[in-house]
């Protein structure tokens, strides 16, 4: 007789049950159905790791489950990890990678099948990586050219996420910067100027809405929509004035100075710089903000583990500048901090984006070592409990991220950097 079947589906079983609803979205298909025979297809492109079958109304039997993959076709080029643990992770993060760049470099293939800025300068290294090309990163970066302007953003402004863009108005300034990084890397990875060259008004435009930020030191200030730094404490840190912000916005107009033969872009950079050096470095660690009071702006005194690396990553600090900050960065942090207990008064950092720019900094000042080390204490539980790489260090949210098989990138840098060792 007619009853209802349910499919429901997760990445990971929640008290050995599928929690349909874990992620905020209904992974659950509804059939409703007469009695017979049955042959059901469904096109969910959804991250199916398990799937678990409830009838109501009648009883029913399921002779035979399947599923047709849809990902990007299999990669030619083989990483070679030091060790298991290692080879463990490489895996997870080409089954990572092939899962999130189907057409464009996806966020997840299960909470939201949409391309977002900064993500995308990740999974732009992986892919070429891998592969040896950016056909999908071209095709990724062509989408913020198609309109002219947007209806729901300000005037200037990128959305963070194309062709998904949000409605409500809602946009995240950070996101345009990283797009910036990732403009001189494509570049370099495949010598097409010519896209580099259909970017420039859109960039000039970009720079005039920053312009309209700028405090009387020459740092933004107040900055509107989600100003995100990552996903920690450092994200209750961004008003009024947010030094990872500024620290981002120097890197980004030094390259757009290289990007476009724009001399006066590095002299800002080198003034934002002096700037954030001499008001958020408080001699041991950077402080992330300052906030205004009575017209005046005070440093908040709050520190994050994020807001060291990002100091590091965009060029404001280096091991010369601040040799006793990095090596505290190097041996006190990294993943056993909360087992060490390590100065509890520095907020830790997440996934994304600390622990990243953490693995980047290492494997840019040569500590091959620890990076290999530190893959492993973050990644290493991930790889074995799903197969491929998360969002958070939790299974809070998507366990399959786009961004996350960034971890090939740095293991090809440390096997080319030992062969030429070698």
């Amino acid at each position: 007789g007619p009853m209802t079947l349910y499919v429901l589906f997760d990445e990971i079983l929640t008290d050995n049950q599928v929690d349909f609803l874990r992620m905020d979205c209904a992974n659950a298909i509804r059939f409703d159905l007469g009695g017979g025979v049955h042959k059901l297809q469904l096109f969910e492109v959804y991250t199916m790791k398990y799937v678990q079958l409830t009838a109501i109304g009648g009883p029913c039997e399921v002779q035979h489950v399947g599923m047709v993959e849809y990902k990007h076709p299999p990669v030619p080029r083989q990483i070679a990890a030091p060790t298991p643990g290692l080879q463990k992770i490489a895996e997870a993060a080409v089954e990572t990678f092939r899962q999130n760049a189907v057409d464009i470099f996806m966020d997840c293939p299960s909470r939201e099948r949409a391309g977002w800025l900064c993500d995308s300068f990740f999974s732009g290294r992986t892919e070429y990586c891998l592969t040896g090309g950016s056909v999908i990163e071209k095709s990724f970066l062509e989408n913020f050219l198609h309109e002219d302007s947007y209806e729901f953003l300000p005037e200037g402004m990128f959305p963070m996420c194309y062709p998904a863009d949000h409605y409500d108005h809602w946009f995240l300034p950070n996101w345009t910067l990283w797009l910036i990084l990732q403009l001189e890397e494509y570049q370099q990875r495949t010598g097409d100027r010519e896209l580099i060259e259909r970017f420039r008004e859109k960039l000039e435009r970009l720079l005039r809405y920053f312009q309209s930020f700028e405090n009387e030191d020459g740092l933004l200030e107040h900055l509107e929509g989600w100003v995100f730094v990552e996903w920690s404490k450092a994200n209750e840190l961004v008003q009024d004035v947010n030094y990872p912000s500024n620290m981002m916005y120097s890197a980004a107009l030094r390259t757009l100075s290289r990007l476009y033969d724009r001399p006066d872009l590095a002299e800002k950079a080198d003034r934002i710089k002096a700037t954030v050096l001499a008001q958020s470095f408080n001699g041991r660690f950077f402080v992330d903000n300052a906030v205004r009071r009575d017209g005046r702006l005070v440093s908040s005194g709050e520190c994050t583990e994020v807001c060291q690396y990002y100091a590091f990553f965009c060029g404001i600090a280096s091991p010369e500048t601040h040799g006793e900050l990095f090596q505290t960065l190097v041996e006190d942090f990294g993943p056993d901090r909360k087992k060490t207990g390590k100065w509890p008064e520095v907020y830790p950092a997440a996934p994304f984006i600390g622990n990243y720019l953490r693995l980047e900094i290492l494997q840019r000042y040569g500590y091959r070592d620890k990076v290999l080390d530190n893959i492993e204490g973050y990644f290493l539980h991930m790889a074995e409990t799903t197969g491929t790489l998360w969002e958070h260090a939790e299974v809070t949210a998507s366990c399959d991220h786009g961004f996350a098989s960034h971890v090939l990138y740095w293991l090809d840098r440390l096997e080319k950097t030992a062969a030429q060792e070698a």
